[in-house]
């Protein structure tokens, strides 16, 4: 593994094996060719020993615990199986990829507090409980409920974003030697009020608890970017709420804070226009990739565009890695090429 150190490549080996030993690298509903990263990848593991300060029991327990649950809800078949309309609708309740990255290469996310308004909390709460699989008989889609939803948006994270920023060793970046195993997340807070903060605690309480024990480690920073002078007060009613690794993650910055807190790693262009970058972010819009990324592809759709729904690496015959878009519309299946790596990009990568 590039860029991780000796003892913790050793350690990880090792740990593989318990792992393998105990039927964890195995998981219903993995479908031929489906590239393993995010899921039981050696950096997957890796993070979950990070998780535990490199202790193999306890990350073993963890494993397990994530492994259970990602098992009960089905998200390996539900990736792709999902009603692309609820992943979209979804797409407004998490931090999601803006398609941009920092200095390091790490991937951007982005979620605006104004999005969590009432409306879409309880429509979130309502269903929660939905049973998967339910066909409706009018259109024969997919359901799913919104714990099943958040595994599967945060799985296209460690699935495709991740290994896709891996791949792409552009000249400024200056880590070509590290592989990509975090992302940075922004929060626009800037109209956030302590009736919102109570109103949203059970959700930050179940989002907080899903990325701490079935993503550990793939968070680096979170920022809570124009954070207004009440903040403070609103943070100490929800912090216990949060699990504790996430909010150690948590650096809070006033609108004056904000802009040179992110230009110290992030350029100009890739910054949101709500903090005074260039990046002319909105809720809900689909990644859109800055241009090395774009250039790193060979595009079978418009140049750039991803499409909506969940993104899954397939690797062929010949080794090339495909870029796949699954979920389900109107109960139909898809499995549509979108791009494949070129091999520029996979050069020097540990794909």
């Amino acid at each position: 593994m590039v860029g991780i150190t000796t003892d913790e490549a050793a350690a990880t080996a090792t740990f593989s094996k318990v792992c393998a030993e105990k039927g964890l690298l195995k998981r219903a509903g993995w479908k031929d060719g489906d590239i393993q990263d995010g899921i039981t990848d050696q950096h997957t593991l890796l993070r979950f020993l990070q998780a535990n300060s490199m202790n193999p029991s306890l990350a073993l327990e963890q494993l397990q615990q994530a492994t259970d649950f990602h098992t009960k809800n089905e998200v390996l078949n539900l990736y792709d199986l999902i009603d692309i309309e609820d992943y979209e609708d979804t797409r407004r309740l998490y931090p999601t990829w803006t398609g941009r990255r920092d200095n390091s290469g790490r991937p951007l996310l982005m979620i605006d507090i104004a999005a969590l308004e009432k409306e879409h909390i309880n429509h979130w709460r309502a269903t929660r409980m939905i049973p998967s699989g339910r066909r409706d008989g009018d259109n024969s889609r997919y359901t799913s409920n919104m714990a099943q939803r958040a595994l599967v948006f945060f799985d296209g994270l460690t699935r495709f974003v991740l290994p896709l920023c891996t791949a792409v060793r552009d000249a400024h970046s200056g880590r070509q030697d590290n592989d990509v195993l975090k992302c940075v997340v922004m929060i626009e807070a800037t109209t956030v009020s302590l009736k919102q903060g109570w109103d949203v605690r059970d959700f930050a309480k179940e989002i907080s608890w899903i990325l701490a024990t079935c993503f550990p480690e793939v968070i680096d920073r979170i920022y809570v970017c124009n954070a207004p002078s009440y903040f403070s007060t609103l943070w100490k009613m929800l912090k216990g709420f949060v699990e504790p690794k996430t909010a150690e993650k948590i650096v809070v910055l006033t609108s004056n804070e904000t802009y040179p807190a992110l230009n110290e790693d992030i350029e100009h262009p890739n910054i949101p226009a709500n903090f005074g970058g260039g990046f002319a972010y909105e809720t809900g819009i689909l990644p859109d990739l800055d241009e090395e990324l774009c250039r790193a592809l060979q595009w079978s759709v418009p140049e750039g565009q991803l499409p909506p729904g969940p993104i899954k690496w397939v690797k062929t015959d010949g080794g090339k890695w495909k870029a796949i878009a699954t979920g389900t519309i109107e109960g139909v299946a898809r499995a549509d090429e979108v791009a494949v790596l070129s091999l520029n990009a996979l050069n020097g990568a540990q794909l």
